[in-house]
């Protein structure tokens, strides 16, 4: 798990990540695997990326490797340099989705079939789908029609950087779907993705689970844009035009900050319960302007005691 932020200034962009990773152990337990995570990395002069998700994926037939190996990996095979931010991001989502997703997806409607088979099942049908989600329905033994979906775990990032026209622009991409949402400082603004429920309810002005609440639902029902358009009011103003990059750097951080020690005390909420103490360890943190392009801000190093070793060559 991961929090992951970009704000954009007129200025520039800030773009930041944390250290934790976690993962499911044997039993299905959640477990913190460490707090020293690389999450953040440089793609270019002029652009970089974040990535929030899953930490491990293997190439057919290969060991597990971390998302950054495949990451370092594109930037020395991929030329970059003369493309848009947009560009970047839209090859670096085929990239790592050509990698896994497929082979994942159709290993789990194997395993659906198997259990579906095995409960007595029949007439299992798949539906399209354009993301993560593996939509089916079938008749279960008592004749009855079932529809539910299966997921597979995967990659969500923002891929920033300063275009040719020293426009900054950020996109937040999930794999396999592509670019789900943008920014850039002309309009200034923030993204985020991973973690992001107590950042929500902060700037938002309430949680993402609140459309689970009765009395949202019937309003949604009766009319759905009014009633999102009520909720919107709750949204704290944030004049992102007017903010400098440090003002961004610590948005960026008390946002990180603030999730990872609400995450220390809570459990989850009533609506959610069963929270996952994802956001941890150092903030990484890349500025990214017209004038200076890609610049690391703080970058964590391996050490021991006083000695310090850089985790990749530093630009």
């Amino acid at each position: 798990m991961t929090l992951v932020i970009s704000t954009l200034t007129s200025s520039g962009i800030v773009l930041t990540a944390d250290s934790r990773q976690t993962y499911k152990n044997s039993v299905g337990a959640i477990r913190i695997g460490s707090d020293s995570a690389i999450k953040l990395f440089k793609l270019t002069n002029f652009a970089g990326v974040a990535i929030s998700g899953r930490a491990f994926i293997n190439e057919d037939g290969q060991p597990l490797k971390n998302v950054g190996y495949f990451i370092n990996k594109f930037k020395k095979t991929e030329k970059l340099e003369r493309i848009t931010v947009k560009e970047i991001a839209e090859k670096l989502n085929k990239y790592l989705s050509d990698i896994f997703v497929k082979r994942e997806i159709d290993t789990l409607k194997k395993q659906i079939g198997e259990l579906i088979n095995k409960a007595g099942g029949k007439d299992l049908k798949f539906s399209t789908s354009d993301n993560n989600l593996v939509p089916y329905s079938y008749i279960d033994k008592n004749g009855k029609s079932v529809s539910d979906v299966g997921s597979i775990e995967t990659i969500n990032m923002i891929v920033a950087g300063v275009d040719n026209d020293e426009i900054g622009r950020a996109y937040a991409v999930a794999l396999p779907k592509g670019i789900t949402n943008n920014a850039d400082t002309q309009q200034c603004g923030a993204l985020w993705v991973g973690q992001t429920d107590v950042l929500t309810r902060i700037i938002k002005g309430y949680a993402p689970e609140a459309g689970n609440l009765n009395f949202v639902k019937k309003a949604l029902t009766e009319d759905e844009q009014a009633t999102i358009n009520e909720l919107n009011k709750m949204e704290y103003v944030i004049n992102w035009g007017t903010i400098t990059l440090q003002d961004a750097i610590d948005f960026c951080v008390l946002m990180t900050r603030t999730t990872e020690n609400i995450q220390r005390f809570s459990d989850g909420s009533f609506l959610s319960p069963g929270g996952i103490a994802g956001v941890g360890g150092e903030v990484d943190i890349a500025i990214i302007t017209p004038e200076k392009g890609f610049a690391w801000l703080k970058k964590k190093k391996l050490n021991y005691e006083e000695a310090e070793l850089p985790t990749e060559q530093e630009s």
